[in-house]
Protein backbone atom coordinates (compact mmCIF):
# COMPACT_ATOMS: atom_id res chain seq x y z
CA UNK A 1 0.00 0.00 0.00
CA UNK A 2 2.85 2.15 0.51
CA UNK A 3 2.84 2.84 -3.59
CA UNK A 4 -0.54 3.40 -4.19
CA UNK A 5 -0.19 6.08 -0.46
CA UNK A 6 2.57 7.53 -2.53
CA UNK A 7 0.33 7.90 -5.82
CA UNK A 8 -2.17 9.41 -3.89
CA UNK A 9 -0.15 12.10 -2.65
CA UNK A 10 1.57 13.08 -5.60
CA UNK A 11 -1.90 13.18 -7.92
CA UNK A 12 -4.89 14.32 -5.54
CA UNK A 13 -4.82 17.16 -6.77
CA UNK A 14 -4.58 16.42 -10.53
CA UNK A 15 -8.57 15.18 -10.28
CA UNK A 16 -7.43 11.78 -9.13
CA UNK A 17 -8.78 10.17 -5.33
CA UNK A 18 -7.99 6.47 -4.10
CA UNK A 19 -9.87 4.16 -1.68
CA UNK A 20 -8.67 1.97 -0.05
CA UNK A 21 -11.61 -0.62 0.94
CA UNK A 22 -10.96 -2.96 3.79
CA UNK A 23 -12.60 -6.39 4.41
CA UNK A 24 -13.74 -6.46 7.90
CA UNK A 25 -10.62 -5.52 10.00
CA UNK A 26 -12.14 -3.34 12.99
CA UNK A 27 -12.53 0.47 12.80
CA UNK A 28 -9.78 0.83 15.34
CA UNK A 29 -7.16 -1.64 13.66
CA UNK A 30 -7.73 0.32 10.42
CA UNK A 31 -7.54 3.38 12.06
CA UNK A 32 -4.03 2.25 14.02
CA UNK A 33 -2.88 0.73 10.81
CA UNK A 34 -3.16 3.98 8.93
CA UNK A 35 -1.31 5.96 11.40
CA UNK A 36 1.31 4.04 12.18
CA UNK A 37 2.02 3.92 8.23
CA UNK A 38 1.39 7.50 7.88
CA UNK A 39 -1.39 6.45 5.07
CA UNK A 40 -3.28 9.50 3.52
CA UNK A 41 -5.52 8.15 1.54
CA UNK A 42 -9.17 7.18 2.85
CA UNK A 43 -9.37 4.40 4.30
CA UNK A 44 -13.03 2.36 4.60
CA UNK A 45 -14.68 -0.79 6.00
CA UNK A 46 -16.31 -3.12 3.44
CA UNK A 47 -17.69 -5.69 5.95
CA UNK A 48 -17.92 -9.02 5.65
CA UNK A 49 -20.11 -11.57 3.52
CA UNK A 50 -23.68 -11.19 4.64
CA UNK A 51 -22.46 -7.54 6.83
CA UNK A 52 -23.82 -4.31 5.86
CA UNK A 53 -21.10 -2.78 3.90
CA UNK A 54 -20.44 -5.77 1.82
CA UNK A 55 -22.26 -4.78 -1.26
CA UNK A 56 -19.23 -2.71 -2.56
CA UNK A 57 -17.42 -6.21 -3.16
CA UNK A 58 -20.00 -7.70 -4.73
CA UNK A 59 -20.92 -4.50 -6.62
CA UNK A 60 -17.04 -4.93 -8.13
CA UNK A 61 -16.84 -8.54 -8.36
CA UNK A 62 -13.98 -9.06 -5.68
CA UNK A 63 -12.76 -12.39 -5.18
CA UNK A 64 -9.00 -12.45 -4.11
CA UNK A 65 -7.01 -9.39 -2.53
CA UNK A 66 -5.92 -7.06 -3.33
CA UNK A 67 -8.33 -6.27 -5.83
CA UNK A 68 -7.35 -2.85 -7.69
CA UNK A 69 -9.78 -0.99 -9.35
CA UNK A 70 -9.91 2.48 -11.45
CA UNK A 71 -13.17 4.15 -11.85
CA UNK A 72 -13.51 6.83 -14.54
CA UNK A 73 -15.30 10.19 -13.55
CA UNK A 74 -18.98 7.87 -14.14
CA UNK A 75 -18.20 5.16 -11.92
CA UNK A 76 -17.11 2.74 -14.53
CA UNK A 77 -14.43 0.36 -14.06
CA UNK A 78 -11.61 1.18 -16.55
CA UNK A 79 -8.61 -1.03 -15.22
CA UNK A 80 -8.92 -3.86 -12.90
CA UNK A 81 -6.07 -5.75 -11.10
CA UNK A 82 -6.00 -8.27 -8.92
CA UNK A 83 -3.09 -8.52 -7.17
CA UNK A 84 -0.35 -6.22 -7.11
CA UNK A 85 2.70 -7.24 -9.39
CA UNK A 86 5.85 -5.02 -10.09
CA UNK A 87 4.11 -4.18 -13.02
CA UNK A 88 0.71 -3.13 -12.06
CA UNK A 89 1.67 0.53 -10.76
CA UNK A 90 3.19 0.91 -14.78
CA UNK A 91 -0.02 -0.36 -15.67
CA UNK A 92 -2.17 1.88 -13.28
CA UNK A 93 -0.07 4.61 -14.50
CA UNK A 94 -0.99 3.95 -18.26
CA UNK A 95 -4.62 3.78 -17.11
CA UNK A 96 -4.71 7.21 -15.35
CA UNK A 97 -3.04 8.67 -18.10
CA UNK A 98 -5.85 7.73 -20.89
CA UNK A 99 -8.34 9.01 -18.58
CA UNK A 100 -5.97 12.27 -18.49
CA UNK A 101 -4.12 12.33 -14.92
CA UNK A 102 -0.78 12.48 -15.07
Amino acid sequence: MPHLDALYRELKDHGFDLLAVNHGDAVETIRKFAQEKGFALKMLLGGRPGAAGYGIFERYGVSAYPANYLLDAQGRVVWRRVGFEQNTLAELRAALAKLGVK
